[in-house]
């Protein structure tokens, strides 16, 4: 099979455009942030769990597609309530609600994945933060992270960005 090359107008500048690439879908660029610090909230108020990451589209006609795991901890887990939501600059395109009937227990770790495909409309600097609320009595801990977590071992979570072309 031969290789092929790009030609000097391929890749002229630093950052590749839907027309340099030629087809919708394609990933544009990548952002990733991870976060390890445990938050507590034990009110139906949202909070930020500290995971955050910003971008900046190409074109304000692309998408951004956020990808977010967040574990929680929960200190008391008796039919608990978990609120997860992302902030985009005051704007809350996706919000979420789990329910854990497990009983009366000392703890619980659990692991939410978020996937969401948003339209920003803007060519401007944006930032993703992942926020969390705990409507039912008792406390959770949030840890943004990306694998279940044992009692008292907190590990990194990541928020990753990815701008595709529309």
């Amino acid at each position: 099979m031969p290789i092929s090359t790009i030609g000097s107008d391929g890749l002229a500048s630093s950052s590749v455009t839907r027309a340099k690439m030629g087809y919708a879908g394609a990933v544009l660029q990548v952002v990733q942030a991870s976060y390890s610090t445990q938050v507590t909230n034990s009110s139906s108020t949202f909070a930020t769990t500290g995971l955050s990451a910003s971008i900046t589209p190409t074109s304000s006609s692309n998408k951004i597609l956020v990808l977010a795991n967040v574990a929680v901890y929960y200190g008391s887990a008796n039919n608990m309530y978990l609120g997860l939501r992302i902030n985009r600059g005051g704007s809350f395109p996706w919000t979420n609600y789990f329910f854990n009937n497990v009983g009366a227990i000392v703890m619980l770790n659990n692991t939410y994945g978020i996937n969401y495909l948003d339209s920003p409309a803007t060519t401007s600097s944006t930032t993703y933060t992942i926020e969390f609320n705990c409507p039912s009595s008792a406390s959770a801990y949030a840890y943004p992270t990306a694998q279940l977590l044992s009692a008292g071992n907190q590990s990194q979570s990541t928020i990753t960005l990815l701008e595709v072309a529309a």
